[in-house]
């Protein structure tokens, strides 16, 4: 699973702001008391982060999921089994490896595939005798 830059990117700047509100308490609380804040409030607060981060992992891993399904649905008989095949396959597999599992015949390969990278639902990368077939979606 891929995960997007951008949501990377403003994952990290609410650490960074979460890393200032800390000081900022951790400030007041030694100023008012003479003492830092306790340990176990910092160790808390990480395994918080940690549990969080798991569970926006685990969320986008089921929204991909049900997204990959409502494209399947939509997808041809023909051009769904080409994809059902490849995501059994870790998202790529070899063309003439595609033709035996599939059990369609190599034009009708060809030809399903071909229409898949028009619609960039795949993509094609030559290698001597066969292609290999990686899903993009």
């Amino acid at each position: 699973m891929d995960i997007d830059n951008k949501r990377l990117i403003i994952g990290m700047s609410f650490i960074f702001v979460l890393g200032i509100m800390f000081a900022i308490v951790n400030g007041f609380y030694t100023s008012s008391t003479n003492e830092q804040l306790p340990l176990i409030v910092y160790g808390i607060s990480f395994l918080s982060i940690i549990i969080g981060a798991f569970i926006v992992v685990l969320f986008q891993w089921k929204i991909n999921k049900i997204q990959l399904e409502k494209v399947l649905k939509i997808l041809p008989s023909e051009e769904r089994v080409i994809v059902k095949v490849l995501l059994d396959n870790d998202d790529s597999i070899e063309q003439n490896k595609l033709v035996v599992l599939s059990g369609f015949t190599k034009v009708k390969v060809s030809r399903i595939v071909k229409k898949l990278v028009e619609r960039e639902v795949v993509e094609k990368k030559f290698m001597g005798n066969t292609n290999l077939v990686l899903l993009k979606i």
